[in-house]
């Protein structure tokens, strides 16, 4: 699986977020079409590691338009 980077305008915000494991965090994004995707997992606050069961990440992390917790 390939690591992508979300936007480093999320970076100070997910930092701030509880971690689920050793510098990963789960989040859900929002797209800019208004889609949401739960189950993201990020490391170190910039590279999306996982999405769910995917194997790789289905959307383009330029699309973001916010980061919430889930």
């Amino acid at each position: 699986m390939s690591l992508m980077e979300i936007p480093s305008k999320f970076e100070d915000l997910i930092l701030k977020m509880p971690e689920c494991s050793y510098g990963v965090t789960h989040v859900k994004v929002i797209l800019d079409d208004n889609t949401t995707i739960s189950d993201v997992y990020v490391a170190w606050g910039k590279e999306i590691v996982k999405v769910g069961e995917n194997e790789t990440i289905p959307f383009d992390p330029t699309r973001i338009i916010a980061i919430e917790r889930p």
